[in-house]
């Protein structure tokens, strides 16, 4: 079984006053189970949303700048939305500076209304005290040899 993040740019088919959804829905059905398809968008999706809600994908959304909002769509349903990271090609300390500079600079963290959920190849050692530190909680899956995922959250 794969875990990947599926990455699709749509911001200059939207620039050209083109419609995206075909070429979506055909990314949407290549998705597998525990695949995540990251959209980038000029805007938030509202209606994209709640067609794919319909069709039982969660989601998580944060604005990167006025124009390009990154939306996540995943099949599993969760309390609270989690924003992916692929950590598992990355140096140290990379995937610890990349995680808490999520956490840090997203509002919706801060808050409790979003969390984050990293793919790493080992548990994160360093990054667990971290997180108490900053009043984050977490909870770890080790899914396979050399994948563990990490949901984190604020407590």
């Amino acid at each position: 079984m794969t875990w990947k993040i599926v990455d699709l740019d749509v911001r200059e088919i939207l620039r050209r006053k083109e419609d995206p959804f075909d070429v979506i829905m055909a990314t949407v059905e290549q998705l597998g189970e525990k695949d995540v398809l990251q959209l980038h968008a000029t805007f938030r999706p509202m209606p994209l949303i709640t067609k794919l809600q319909a069709r039982g994908l969660a989601h998580a959304m944060i604005e990167e700048a006025p124009d390009h909002v990154i939306v996540q769509f995943y099949s599993e349903s969760t309390p609270i939305p989690y924003y992916h990271l692929d950590n598992r090609n990355l140096e140290p300390p990379q995937p610890m500076v990349r995680t808490l500079a999520m956490l840090e600079q997203e509002p919706q963290c801060q808050h409790g209304t979003m969390g984050v959920e990293i793919w790493n190849v080992r548990v994160p050692a360093m990054l667990l005290p971290e997180l108490e530190e900053r009043n984050f909680a977490y909870e770890v899956v080790e899914e396979a040899e050399s994948f563990v995922r990490l949901r984190i959250f604020h407590a």
